[in-house]
């Protein structure tokens, strides 16, 4: 939670991590799959959304000013959708339910993650996030306060003294890119290529199975 949180600070906004973490999204992993509904359903603002948007496309190796896709809604999703309930799911609109307001969304689970696999690297932020917590042990400072130094400080670094954490990351991410090429030629990787398939599967078919509902 310690990345989640430096990150949240980072983009100025950790107002919205106890609702992330209350919702399942507790990782940095779970964020990447983020959608536009998700984001309504969490109450983010719309530049907030899109400061976490470009963060997740920085990720992704995309142009952080390229628009994302949603990666499980898209429009032609809706269509698919609304034709599947006109087909199967015909409801007679007396016993049709209104959604209470302000349920709480359930959001799908995540599959586990790889234990085996090599540990992702840090950014040029978690290193820097990581030095200055050092140096504010034993001062009396809420976690929240602490993320929130953290990011000021990281906003304030004029970028040549944010180069030597940018150099340490890139160095962290080649040695993490050579562990991973090396990562999936083992057995382990294989088992959990394919646990992750299966989770995939199961996860469609429960999808269908409750679009009914």
């Amino acid at each position: 939670m310690t990345e989640l949180a430096d990150i949240f600070a980072e983009l100025g906004i950790s107002h919205y991590l106890h609702d992330f973490l209350e919702q399942g999204f507790d990782t940095w992993e779970t964020i990447l799959d983020i959608t536009e509904s998700d984001f309504d359903a969490l109450g983010v603002k719309l530049g907030h959304r899109r400061k976490l948007q470009r963060k997740i496309a920085n990720s992704r190796g995309l142009s952080s000013d390229r628009a994302l896709a949603s990666p499980r809604h898209t429009p032609s999703d809706d269509r698919s959708s609304e034709e599947n309930r006109a087909v199967g799911c015909k409801v007679d609109s007396k016993n049709e339910s209104t959604p209470v307001q302000g349920a709480k969304r359930k959001y799908r689970r995540h599959p586990k993650p790889d234990e085996n696999a090599p540990e992702r690297p840090p950014s040029a932020y978690v290193i820097f996030s990581n030095k200055m917590r050092e140096e504010l042990k034993g001062r009396n400072l809420s976690f929240t306060e602490i993320a929130k130094l953290v990011g000021e400080n990281w906003q304030n670094l004029a970028p040549a003294e944010k180069e030597p954490y940018e150099q340490q990351a890139f160095s962290a991410k080649e040695r993490y890119n050579n562990e991973l090429a090396e990562y999936k030629k083992t057995n382990n990787y294989k088992e959990y290529a394919q646990y992750l398939a299966d989770f995939k599967a199961r996860q469609s078919t429960q999808s269908q199975g409750t679009s009914c509902n």
